[in-house]
């Protein structure tokens, strides 16, 4: 037991002593390092997408579907009525395109609701959980950013 409790006792001071030297630039000369490292990210193309807002997006909803939420269930769309842009989109559906301050509120609101963002040329009607409340009912509504 005694023996055990020192291999314990030297494996932690092990540790420490790692971690100390971890500390100091990795150097364990006790002078300090003159190596500077940065702990800001560099931004991947994924990141700066997310942080801009594409100036044109398309909005689609699929053909009618039943479902027992309510407006209280969703989030509220946030952009003009959609009676307003979409049109007919064959064989079932409608879609139509915002742009300028449109898109991108569009755009930001489903980034905060990821059922109803679908990447470029994606298949909406795939999108079955991108449910908004707009004046008193629940629509489906799928945006899809054009970059």
């Amino acid at each position: 037991m005694i023996k055990r409790y020192a291999t314990a006792v030297g494996a932690g001071l092990a540790g420490i002593a790692l971690l100390a030297g971890c500390g100091n630039g990795g150097s364990s000369s006790g002078t300090p390092s003159t190596e500077t490292t940065s702990t800001e990210a560099t931004p991947t193309s994924e990141t700066t997408n997310e942080r801009t807002a594409p100036d044109r997006v398309i909005v689609y909803q699929p053909g009618l579907i039943d479902t027992y939420l309510t407006v209280d269930d969703v989030p509220a769309w946030p952009g003009p009525d959609p009676s307003e842009f979409l049109q007919p989109n064959p064989p079932s559906g409608m879609s139509g395109t915002l742009t300028g301050p449109e898109a991108q509120v569009a755009y930001e609101a489903a980034l905060d609701h990821p059922d109803a963002l679908i990447e470029e040329g994606a298949d909406p009607d795939n999108a079955t959980a991108a449910f908004w409340g707009f004046e008193g009912i629940v629509l489906l509504l799928v945006v899809e950013p054009q970059w």
